[in-house]
């Protein structure tokens, strides 16, 4: 997962990474075992920023895994350093789809790419309507700053929905 401000990082991509917005977060949250959060991601279109484009697909998740010292034969102050850091590592692992090739029209369970004769905060306004109308409460919305950096965009949106299970 994307950390920002992490070592060696690039000033666009944390751009891309500050800049997205997240417009709405699934109201059911992560749950246990594996599942599946699906999202809307608009972004401008790199031909023509007035048109917008639309990813929508689905990140996969994980069951919430605990890393132990134990679990790796050794103790934990020779894996961590006690001070710093809990005697136990939680996490999840997220995948989602991922193409380089934007102008053209992709659909899969997965992973589904449309350009929109629309301007992307428009797109995304009336996205966010429609959620709105149809009650859903598992879909995320995004919108993007770059097309060529959404998987950045979607880290962002995996990062807050962590923070959010994490936190608690």
């Amino acid at each position: 997962m994307y950390q920002l401000g992490g070592p060696n990082q690039n000033p666009l991509i944390n751009e891309v990474f500050q800049t997205t917005t997240i417009m709405r977060k699934p109201i059911t949250g992560i749950v246990s075992g594996y599942h599946e959060l699906p999202y809307i991601l608009v972004a401008p279109d790199d031909d023509n920023p007035e048109r917008a484009v639309e990813i929508s697909g689905k990140v996969n998740v994980s069951p919430k895994f605990i890393i132990s010292p134990q679990a790796l034969g050794e103790t934990f102050g020779q894996v961590f350093d006690p001070e710093t850091f809990d005697r136990e590592l939680e996490g999840r692992v997220f995948s989602f789809a991922h193409t380089r090739k934007m102008n053209l029209k992709v659909e899969s369970e997965y992973l589904n790419i449309k350009g929109i004769e629309a301007k992307p905060s428009d797109h995304a306004d009336r996205i966010h309507d429609e959620l709105l109308r149809g009650e859903d409460v598992k879909t995320g919305l995004i919108l993007g700053p770059r097309l060529n950096y959404y998987p950045v965009s979607l880290d962002r949106f995996i990062v807050e929905i962590s923070e959010r299970e994490f936190n608690v």
